[in-house]
């Protein structure tokens, strides 16, 4: 029997996987697949990818959750908008092995000419790189009734570009690595709060960073110019929570701006509660960390 999954069962990892239900992005209300961490985040054909999905309930975290992973095999049509062909929703895929919230699977030997530079087969035209110059492999996630489309991104080589500018892009280029979430700091009226004692109803601004080396420096190939030239990844937090409202769902920093931290408020519920809190870094290339805190609204004493 053919599997049917509509697209509004589906998101794109970067999204946050939202429930309709949900009043803002940042509000977790259902089960939701906030983000997928793959080590190493960019992988040559044939190599072995870690992968780890954050699956999450108001409840808290579910890392005993029953999740299937599925790399698609289908490129996308020119008749078809989507990022992802919806083909891949259904039975073109290869199922991984593994029902666990990490998986360990080598990337398919046939991805560049799948979804990359080389020519695919049958009616379909190679890729076009994005901004950054990369491709990108789809895997499929399903976990708590939810599906969520994550890009991998994949190592090939430039397309129609001088000899000299491929054996100067070979040289240069190093494959994308994770960014890392440095520790959340809380405060209340501009003095540090333990996340355990927050206050019921208050004002909290939350701070978190990331080292000035997680906003890497990397070759692409400009087509106007015929040359390589180099650009800096931008970083981006989005933020969840079970209760309470942050200012911002995302904060981050362009690609231009230096700063390693972020800062958002959140306004606390007006009862005393265990809430959760998760973050998730991700840089313009595809690379992701996520980081989860339980905090403990405390009623004024």
């Amino acid at each position: 029997m053919k599997r049917r999954v509509s697209w509004e069962t589906v998101c794109l990892v970067v999204a946050g996987c939202l429930p309709a239900e949900a009043e803002r992005e940042s509000l977790v209300t259902g089960p939701r697949i906030l983000a997928v961490r793959s080590e190493p985040p960019e992988s040559k054909p044939g190599a072995p990818v870690l992968y780890e999905a954050l699956v999450v309930t108001p409840d808290g975290d579910l890392q005993g959750a029953v999740v299937r992973w599925a790399f698609c095999a289908a490129p996308k049509p020119l008749t078809e908008n989507g990022s992802v062909s919806t083909a891949c929703l259904g039975d073109a895929v290869r199922p991984i092995v593994g029902a666990s919230v990490s998986v360990t699977a080598a990337t398919p030997t046939d991805t560049c000419s799948l979804f990359g530079p080389e020519t695919p087969p049958g009616d379909f035209r190679p890729r076009d790189p994005d901004a950054t110059g990369g491709f990108y492999q789809p895997v499929r996630v399903e976990a708590l009734e939810r599906t969520a489309i994550v890009l991998e991104r994949i190592t090939c080589n430039l397309p129609n570009v001088p000899l000299d500018v491929a054996v100067e892009y070979a040289e240069r280029r190093a494959p994308n690595r994770n960014p890392k979430l440095a520790p959340l700091h809380a405060f209340v009226n501009g003095a540090p709060t333990s996340l355990d004692a927050l206050p019921a109803g208050g004002d909290v601004r939350f701070e978190v960073g990331w080292s000035a080396d997680d906003a890497e420096v990397y070759p692409a190939f400009d087509p106007r110019k015929q040359a390589l030239v180099d650009q800096r990844e931008a970083l981006r937090v989005s933020w969840y929570t079970t209760a309470g409202a942050f200012e911002s769902d995302v904060t981050g920093r362009s690609s231009e701006d230096l700063a390693t931290t972020v800062s958002n408020g959140w306004s606390a519920p007006d009862e005393a509660s265990r809430v959760f809190l998760w973050l998730v870094l991700r840089d313009g290339r595809g690379g992701t960390d996520f980081a989860r805190y339980p905090l403990d609204v405390k009623s004024p004493l």
